[in-house]
């Protein structure tokens, strides 16, 4: 009886772990006051950004980026990549002809999003979720056409 009650708690143990959801599927709200970026980069025209992630089915997971500028007009990049990592598909909004985009997953609190043109990387994202589950922080490096590095931080809020 001993070893029956050990194994069923072994079980629904092992059930909750596995069935607990991704730390980062949810609605996010950019706060502009906790974020950084140039005033020359695409997210200093930024009025609102809200970036909604869930998973679709088959452990593939759906992102949806929605800016609103400050002339009211809407930008939406909208993607899909497995779960645990792998070739990033864009529906939307995506990056430029030629460019392959690769989810790497470190952890559930940790992700990159590499960009890369002729095996060449050329874009990083640094994705990571806080311990609390609140926050998710988005670090942007590239170099712009004049290859001057550009660094952008990019703070989002639990909705």
């Amino acid at each position: 009886m001993r070893t029956l009650m050990l194994l069923v708690a072994v079980f629904v143990w092992t059930g909750s772990l596995l069935s607990a959801e991704d730390p980062m599927i949810g609605t996010w709200k950019l706060n502009f006051a906790k974020s950084r970026f140039p005033a020359t980069s695409r997210p200093a025209n930024f009025k609102e950004g809200i970036t909604i992630i869930r998973e679709i089915e088959n452990e593939l997971v759906e992102r949806v980026s929605t800016e609103t500028q400050k002339d009211g007009k809407t930008v939406v990049a909208r993607s899909t990549a497995p779960k645990s990592g792998g070739f990033v598909t864009y529906q939307e909004g995506g990056p430029a002809q030629g460019t392959s985009a690769l989810w790497v997953v470190i952890d559930p609190y940790t992700m990159y999003n590499v960009h890369l043109v002729n095996g060449k990387q050329v874009l990083l994202r640094k994705a990571t979720i806080s311990q609390d589950l609140k926050t998710y922080t988005l670090e942007i490096k590239y170099k712009d056409a004049q290859g001057t590095s550009v660094d952008i931080l990019l703070l989002y809020e639990k909705q």
